[in-house]
């Protein structure tokens, strides 16, 4: 689901567009916040993206850092994390940079899904590419510390902060019903 409100990080590119197959241009990025989903966002974007001019349109490759405020798996605090990636995206036309008339997009057995548009304008919008990749990128499990104890499953208490008092023993649950079986048919024999 694209987010609700989020900043562009867009480039006019009609002069590139009128440029020599491999004519390039480099940009520097920098946002200050950019909402990734509904509960997750980035902040301090910066980085930079190389334009290259192809036959069908603009590549645009590059790298970007930002920092998101996420909760730890165990314990729930929250904690900030620094995300470095990569990304790279192909924009076609849709119209004609020197004379403004409609384009063919797809190519015979390409799909929308295949590349990115330049708008009408020739406005070449990084920011879908940008959010698309620091989202694949957020840890799955992002804990505080490798060692975070988590919270106590009786009481709710932070483990790192205090003890509670309960033992804490951790079970491995998966094979807890061929451990019943087992228990069963002792007691059958």
């Amino acid at each position: 689901m694209a987010p609700t409100e989020y900043n562009n990080i867009g480039f006019n590119v009609s002069g590139l567009l009128k440029d020599r197959v491999g004519a390039m241009r480099e940009h520097e990025l920098e946002e200050p916040v950019m909402e990734l989903d509904e509960k997750t966002r980035a902040t301090k974007l910066y980085g930079s993206a190389r334009l290259l001019r192809i036959n069908s349109g603009i590549l645009a490759e590059g790298q970007i850092a930002a920092d998101v405020m996420l909760e730890c798996s165990r314990c729930l605090i929250l904690l900030s994390s620094r995300l470095r990636v990569e990304f790279a995206e192909e924009y076609r036309p849709l119209v004609d940079v020197q004379t403004g008339t409609p384009l063919e997009v797809l190519q015979e057995g390409e799909t929308d899904v295949d590349f990115s548009r330049l708008t009408p304008n020739h406005i070449l919008d990084l920011t879908e590419p940008v959010r698309q990749s620091l989202l694949v990128d957020l840890p799955f499990n992002p804990l505080c510390r490798h060692d975070c104890a988590g919270l106590c499953p009786q009481c709710g208490v932070d483990l790192n902060a205090e003890d509670c008092g309960h033992t804490h023993e951790r079970s491995d649950n998966r094979l807890a019903v061929l451990a019943a079986l087992l228990d069963s048919d002792d007691h059958l024999n």
